[in-house]
């Protein structure tokens, strides 16, 4: 089965100013209970994007979030095959990137929607037991026990 980027996303965006505070950002990251905030500038177009991650590392809360956003962002089409999403996503080790419909940034896909996705595939596989999850992992992928 084939499943788009869009049926995937999530569409609540929340945004903030690149002239914000980290304070700022994360206390609308906690509000929202998310970990992604995509950044806009004056105009209110995209010119990053901040994670929990970037957050955490800040010592001063009070730096303006240009100064620690990543740019440029990663940006998919919401007609996107959402396997070629993933495999960006792990090519790049990034756990979001933004969906836009035409110009317009429309959605997000975080590691949080792909793990429910993933829990309704499994779901609803009839038999999981024959299932072969080998295509899962690629070949650098080690166990360490």
């Amino acid at each position: 089965m084939t499943y788009l980027t869009g049926a995937v996303m999530s569409s609540n965006l929340v945004s903030i100013s690149e002239e914000r505070d980290i304070d700022t950002a994360e206390s609308l990251m906690k509000v929202n209970r998310i970990r992604h905030l995509p950044v806009v500038n004056q105009n209110n177009e995209l010119s990053g994007i901040l994670s929990a991650k970037d957050v955490v590392k800040v010592k001063d809360k009070k730096q303006a979030i240009k100064s620690v956003m990543t740019a440029p962002v990663k940006v998919v089409r919401k007609d996107s095959n959402i396997k070629s999403v993933i495999e960006l996503m792990l090519r790049n080790k990034i756990s979001s990137i933004l969906v836009a419909d035409s110009e317009d940034i429309v959605g997000i896909v975080t590691t949080d929607d792909l793990l429910r996705l993933l829990t309704q595939v499994l779901t609803d596989s009839d038999d999981l037991e024959n299932t072969d999850i080998g295509s899962f992992f690629d070949e650098s992928w080690k166990s360490y026990n």
